[in-house]
């Protein structure tokens, strides 16, 4: 008895120790987060109780924003209106081409309001879908949508997060922070399609669309106005009283979206705060990066560029923005900065994790790469 009772213990370990490793290698971005954490607090040396003083590094305006976010994309992605759309437009004959400057645009369209990752939520799964059902290979198309999300959400304050931090750390309008992103957004969407255009050909699509499911109109209205107003109420600075809202309307009435939101998220960006947080108040660190505080808008944009293929383009925002008050020239090279190294932006990573890709990596930098130099190029003197 007491045999069998050690094999069981022993089978109960090993079932939970797979389950650990397995949700380490699906969520290797918070697991790094939080062994950076344990790194910080041990070259700093801090106990486990200073960690209720690194709130202090929080923006949780930021924070509850993109709660409220979450929530509202993730219900019109569960509506599956967008993807219907997407669909029809598929349904017709088309060249590969013509496939990938559609994708593309509308990777980047999704993205400017449902935020990048929900765009690749969308996006990423119909061109699984469309490449199981064609004989075209459509496997770089993925690569090209990732860069098209970064380009598209650069637009408004709640595309991304490094512009919704902006956003909020300034205390800008939304149409006015929307009108001064604008022609950066132009000049990287033109540039994208002109590289799809090269990179894919006129080969016709062999195959037949795969259907989507059911649509849910009542759904997509109610997260259509969900966000609508989330949106004013961002703009006066109520969203802590229309977060409640938001979450008891799903509550009573589409329970399953609040299971369906990816709650990590919101930890991995709670854990980028107080990391580089941490990280910037080091001497050595302080040091160079107080440099940035006498630069020019040219040299803060590269300076932040460069320093999201370090840190990711979230954090650098965050580590920027504490030595630099010139907002758009922050703006304009992180989210230029998100192309690049794959660890340059959150989406990258998410992209490749939905289409299961490990081999795409280098080509994803064959691309991104190319895409980064030449952005950068035009845009530094498009701000000297």
């Amino acid at each position: 008895m007491t045999s069998m009772t050690r094999i069981i213990r022993t089978t109960t370990q090993d079932i939970r120790f797979e389950k650990a490793v397995r949700f380490v290698k699906k969520n290797m971005v918070l697991a790094v987060l939080t062994l950076l954490l344990l790194v910080i607090m041990i070259l700093r040396g801090d106990s486990p109780d200073a960690l209720p003083s690194y709130g202090r590094f929080i923006e949780w305006n930021t924070i509850i924003t993109l709660t409220g976010i979450l929530m509202i994309t993730t219900g019109i992605r569960e509506s599956h209106f967008l993807s219907q759309i997407a669909q029809k437009i598929l349904s017709r004959p088309i060249s590969e081409r013509n496939v990938a400057l559609v994708l593309v645009t509308l990777s980047a369209l999704l993205a400017t309001f449902l935020t990048n990752d929900i765009a690749l939520f969308i996006i990423v799964p119909l061109t699984l879908s469309l490449q199981e059902n064609v004989e075209n290979d459509l496997a770089r198309l993925v690569i090209f949508e990732a860069i098209a999300v970064n380009v598209g959400s650069a637009l408004t304050p709640i595309g991304n997060p490094q512009n919704l931090f902006l956003w909020h750390e300034w205390g800008i309008s939304f149409l006015p922070f929307m009108g001064k992103m604008a022609p950066l957004t132009a000049l990287l969407l033109m540039l994208l399609l002109g590289m799809a255009w090269l990179s894919f050909s006129r080969t016709e699509l062999q195959g037949e669309a795969t259907k989507v499911n059911h649509l849910d109109r009542r759904l997509f209205v109610l997260s259509m106005a969900l966000l609508v107003g989330f949106i004013v109420a961002a703009e006066f600075r109520w969203t802590i009283y229309a977060l409640p809202a938001v979450f008891i309307i799903y509550l009573l009435f589409y329970r399953h979206i609040l299971k369906a939101v990816d709650w990590l998220v919101l930890l991995i960006f709670i854990l980028m705060f107080i990391d580089f947080g941490l990280i910037a108040e080091f001497p050595w660190v302080t040091a160079i990066l107080q440099q940035i505080s006498h630069m020019g808008s040219a040299g803060v944009f590269v300076a932040s560029a460069l320093l999201s293929q370090l840190v990711s383009n979230v954090p650098a925002t965050v580590m920027i923005a504490r030595f630099s008050n010139n907002w758009q020239a922050i703006a304009y090279g992180v989210n230029v900065g998100g192309n690049g190294l794959i660890i340059a932006s959150l989406a990258n990573l998410l992209a490749l994790r939905i289409a299961g890709g490990k081999g795409q990596w280098l080509s994803f930098h064959k691309y991104s790469l190319l895409f980064l130099a030449v952005s950068l190029a035009l845009v530094y003197l498009l701000l000297r």
